[in-house]
């Protein structure tokens, strides 16, 4: 199991970059995320990508972290500390009577979910290839108080797509994971933003 630099007391206030936006669920359907091709019902292959977080790591892609507890899953995914790395590609396909986001992991895209571990240092986290099966990734639109919709895909669960981001000390990448709670405060060291599925060297609605 891979330890992660969790910190038990919450920021007493914390400055947020994200803008104010109004979150739009989309369908949960492979034709929603980008990149969609039709003849095969398979969207992507896409990174997904930190966005709105407003500092430096804006555009960093994703990649994974292996845990050595493989009764849990075989690794939870990471936004990486470093722009223009190789990272694994994305895509949405079915498993089953369900249309999932997929990692590619040697060759062989596995599913991902978000942890069932709830009150636990892996609470809200992506796994991939996860042992019990958590809640589907759902792509969302963000609009503006005015209308306009913000660019892009999000990815979150049940109208949530805020993200808090942390720098794992272990592996060196940003340990990401879903705030599903308007409780829910980020914890010292942590900063928001959303995670954001496409390229983002390109314009994506």
């Amino acid at each position: 199991m891979v330890p992660l630099l969790l910190t038990l007391a919450a920021a007493a206030s914390a400055v947020s970059a994200i803008p104010d936006i109004t979150v739009v669920p989309k369908e949960n359907s492979c034709s929603n995320w980008p990149f969609f091709r039709q003849m095969s019902s398979v969207a992507g292959p896409f990174s997904i990508f930190a966005d709105s977080t407003g500092t430096e790591i804006d555009g960093n892609k994703a990649t994974y972290v292996n845990i050595a507890d493989t009764t849990v899953a075989a690794s939870w995914v990471a936004i990486s500390n470093q722009k223009g790395t190789a990272v694994p590609l994305v895509q949405c396909q079915a498993f089953g009577s369900s249309e999932m986001l997929a990692m590619n992991q040697n060759g062989v895209y596995q599913p991902l979910s978000i942890s069932k571990y709830f009150y636990h240092e892996y609470d809200g986290l992506v796994f991939v290839k996860t042992i019990t099966v958590g809640a589907e990734i759902q792509p969302h639109w963000h609009y503006y108080p005015n209308g306009t919709r913000q660019e892009g895909t999000f990815l979150g669960w049940n109208n949530y797509t805020t993200w808090a981001y942390l720098l794992d000390s272990q592996s060196g990448q940003y340990r990401i994971r879903l705030m599903m709670d308007q409780a829910q405060k980020l914890f010292t060291g942590e900063f928001a933003g959303f995670v954001r599925a496409g390229d983002p060297s390109l314009p994506d609605k």
